[in-house]
């Protein structure tokens, strides 16, 4: 599910006046050749981040942030996903945002809609469509554990894709341990839906007033009053760090009456979900600064008898089943001096992690990609998952442990050399490279224990036939006629029996 920003707003989210450090992270302004600084953040180029698509600048749009008036498009058709892959502490938690601006770039009459990837799983579907056609920019937001050194962030054509995915720009923001913790991040990875500060209106806050760059857009609720804070919260006594700026303004009732919220206003898909509440009595601090009542979801008790008094608090729910429009009900408990009060909230979608190949295949598979000079563009990421975007000639295992078990690009038109690392795919069972012009030697595959057939035909590789391969005892097809090899037949391969060689 998107959320929008009008085209102006990202200009206005940033405060210059405040000297403070930058984000830890990445800003990637896409498509750009340029870097540029935006009240404190550093956009960079997404040079070295991705080798796949192209660079593309709209037409002068006025008023257009800078940051939107490039993206980078992706028109391979063959690919199965297009993909950055940004450096990252492994086991550290990010805020991953994209963001999009169509801008009739490729002059069509409306944008492509298409899936977006973190690590091996599928996020969310991009459509932009509505928002496009209201002057709106789109983005996305998800957080999600690194599981390795390397995170990566990819687009994917779908069935709905009718012409090239494209990005306008890509951010990853490091976030403390302590944010949103209670969620097991090894299996699950938190959407966001909507992150709104009651009763404001107009300016979106972000960095520098939230360090971590999360943006929360103002809300307003005609039918309950809005009152403003007497007092400041610190954003450390909150395990979710929210900016105090979002405890300024609140919604308010008169005492003894029910607050309703619809919110957040879109009616939600049928999943679970995480749900943050935060509060702040906005009264001056006194011993009778103090509101108490119940907080309920869809007429479900969230929580009962909540306390709010001038210092905060947050109250937070995971996994709650939601569907369709969402209320929110606040009913203060007898005897409290005044009305309910809320200041802001989070909803996020919970996604389940579709898990990740094993990181020894990886690096092999990284290994082979820098040894070969012209490899399909999208080995990038996540060799085998998500398994309908599995790399080009690439097969993986069903289950949990997901190895490569199949390499095909037979006729591929590759160059380079095949790299050592390759011993280290020891669950693989076909490998399958001829008719290319590969070269160097062949590398030792002892370890392939599992090695079914071995296709290294018409290439140009040089050097002796290991003698490994004839310790490969369920090795049955070895092709390797037209090369540039030397010296004999390994006799422990010639001596095998129900084995095809071609030399």
């Amino acid at each position: 599910m998107s959320l929008s920003l009008f085209l102006l707003s990202l200009l206005t989210i940033f405060n210059p006046l405040h000297a403070l450090p930058p984000p830890r992270g990445f800003s990637i302004n896409c498509g750009s050749s340029n870097q540029s600084t935006v009240g404190g953040v550093e956009w960079i180029t997404d040079d070295g981040f991705t080798t796949a698509g192209n660079k593309s600048t709209l037409r002068t749009t006025p008023g257009l942030m800078p940051v939107l008036s490039t993206l980078r498009y992706f028109p391979d058709t063959f690919a199965r996903k297009y993909c950055f892959v940004i450096p990252v502490a492994k086991g550290a938690k990010y805020l991953v945002r994209t963001t999009y601006f169509y801008g009739a770039f490729d002059g069509g009459d409306g944008p492509p809609v298409f899936d977006q990837i973190v690590g091996g799983t599928r996020w969310s579907e991009v459509n932009t469509t509505e928002n496009f056609s209201k002057g709106l920019t789109s983005y996305y937001e998800i957080v999600v554990r690194a599981l390795g050194k390397t995170m990566s962030v990819c687009l994917a054509r779908n069935s709905r894709t009718t012409s090239s995915p494209f990005i306008s720009a890509l951010e990853l923001e490091y976030l403390e341990d302590s944010m949103y913790n209670s969620t097991d991040f090894d299996a699950y990875a938190l959407s966001t839906i909507a992150r709104h500060q009651f009763g404001h209106e107009g300016r979106i806050v972000s960095y520098p007033d939230d360090l971590f760059n999360r943006y929360w857009e103002p809300f307003m609720d005609n039918a309950n009053p809005i009152v403003e804070s007497h007092s400041n919260v610190s954003s450390d006594d909150f395990w979710n760090l929210p900016p105090t700026m979002a405890f300024q303004k609140g919604l308010t009732t008169s005492r003894g009456k029910s607050l309703n919220l619809n919110w957040p206003a879109m009616p939600l898909p049928l999943a679970n979900y995480y749900i943050a509440l935060y509060f702040q009595d906005n009264r001056t601090p006194s011993p009778y600064s103090w509101r108490v009542f119940d907080v309920s979801v869809n007429g479900n008790k969230f929580y009962t008898a909540l306390n709010v008094s001038t210092v905060g608090v947050v109250v937070y729910g995971m996994n709650w089943p939601l569907s369709g429009q969402t209320q929110i009900t606040l009913t203060p408990k007898e005897g409290s001096p005044v009305g309910p009060v809320i200041n802001a909230g989070e909803v996020f979608q919970i996604v389940p992690i579709h898990g990740r190949t094993r990181t020894r295949d990886v690096i092999a598979m990284e290994e082979l990609v820098r040894s070969l000079k012209n490899p399909p563009s999208d080995w990038s990421g996540d060799p085998c998952l998500p398994r309908e975007n599995s790399w080009t000639g690439v097969q993986c295992s069903e289950g949990k442990l997901i190895r490569v078990i199949s390499l095909n690009l037979t006729n591929y038109g590759l160059s380079g050399s095949l790299d050592d690392n390759i011993r280290n795919l020891t669950a693989i069972n076909h490998i399958w490279l001829g008719g290319n012009k590969l070269t160097g030697p062949i590398p030792d595959m002892r370890s392939l224990n599992g090695l079914v057939s071995l296709h290294l035909e018409n290439n140009q590789f040089e050097g002796r036939i290991p003698e490994s391969l004839g310790d490969l005892e369920n090795l049955r097809e070895v092709f390797l006629q037209n090369n540039h090899l030397q010296g004999p037949v390994p006799q422990n391969l010639k001596n095998r029996s129900g084995i095809d060689i071609r030399i």
